[in-house]
């Protein structure tokens, strides 16, 4: 029997992950200014491979097959300083990163060759959203990943999820990154599949909200199932606690990364406001938004997830004192 393969690599990749929303691009750009550490990255190509194994449209060993040929595909081109981004606002740009000549210099190297695959000791970060949900196969497939793991506020997803009208019917555009699935002549996110008719019969406001409840409760099962070891390859950080507490979390990062901060670190920690007091009154401003628009089921499940990230962050914060 022939099946798909390709040689697992050394890459040194470093997944930082997420729920859309929740932090991931401003802590890719904090931990890119270690040192030895490269610029943020993002391939939602790679995406497609373990959200179409959980949904149950690929097998096990096509989508360990794809997302190590995607990954050694992207790591090569990266290093060779092809498909380099240089668009200036976005967070995967050259010019976003600290020595943007790195990837200049490498887009006029003539050399070529499988040599990258032998010199590759910077990390190299890659966001990955709902990784946490999808991390059984990404580990299987990707065995020396190390995982930042960026957990927010369900109150603060939701309403940034409503803003960008996540709930609407916007899955048809060509440029949504996410799973998209066709029922009954609708597309919805991979998101809605098994609960497609009421995906359908809901408001945009209380579809944005049960899709938060269902990626947190899947997320939270997945990573109680996971055995200690290979918790120990992944870093949770609430983001509250890092844009309030942030040297601690730059200490708890270093540990984990076993690299240190440079000069540029603290440059960017200024650019993304960190650290910073979070408003109250804003804060309640957006419950009380939510408490107008979401249905009385919807908002207290979410009000029930609050309450136990407030006590995930208090515990996360109090075994690191």
């Amino acid at each position: 029997m022939i099946i798909p393969f390709t040689q697992k690599t050394n890459i040194p990749i470093l997944g930082i992950s997420g729920i859309t929303r929740s932090g991931k691009a401003m802590i890719s750009n904090i931990v890119s200014t270690f040192d030895r550490v490269e610029k943020s990255n993002v391939d939602v190509i790679l995406e497609q491979f373990y959200y179409l194994y959980r949904t149950k449209n690929l097998d096990k060993k096509t989508a360990i097959y794809l997302i190590r040929k995607n990954l050694n595909l992207f790591f090569y081109y990266n290093s060779l300083g092809r498909n380099v981004n240089f668009r200036k606002s976005d967070f995967t740009s050259i010019f976003n990163y600290h020595n943007p000549k790195l990837y200049l210099r490498r887009t006029s190297n003539l050399k070529e060759g499988d040599f990258v695959f032998k010199n590759n000791k910077s990390l190299v970060p890659l966001m990955l959203h709902n990784g946490l949900q999808n991390i059984d196969i990404i580990f299987e497939a990707l065995p020396g990943i190390k995982i930042i793991e960026m957990i927010k506020n369900p109150v603060e997803l939701v309403y940034s999820w409503i803003q960008k009208n996540y709930g609407e019917d916007i899955y048809k555009k060509p440029r949504i990154y996410v799973l998209t699935m066709k029922y009954q002549n609708n597309i919805y996110p991979y998101y809605a599949k098994g609960w497609e008719s009421k995906y359908k019969k809901m408001n945009p406001y209380d579809r944005a909200g049960e899709m938060i409840i269902k990626l947190i409760n899947e997320r939270n099962r997945t990573y109680n199932r996971l055995s200690i070891n290979k918790k120990k390859k992944l870093l949770i950080i609430h983001f509250d606690d890092f844009v309030t507490n942030t040297y601690k979390n730059l200490i708890k990062l270093k540990k984990f990364l076993k690299r240190r901060q440079t000069k540029f670190t603290k440059k960017t920690l200024k650019k993304h406001k960190c650290p910073r007091i979070i408003s109250k009154n804003d804060y309640m401003k957006k419950k009380t938004f939510l408490k107008k628009k979401l249905s009385r089921t919807i908002y207290d499940k979410i009000i029930l997830l609050e309450k136990k990230y407030f006590k995930s962050a208090k515990n996360e914060k109090n075994a690191n004192l």
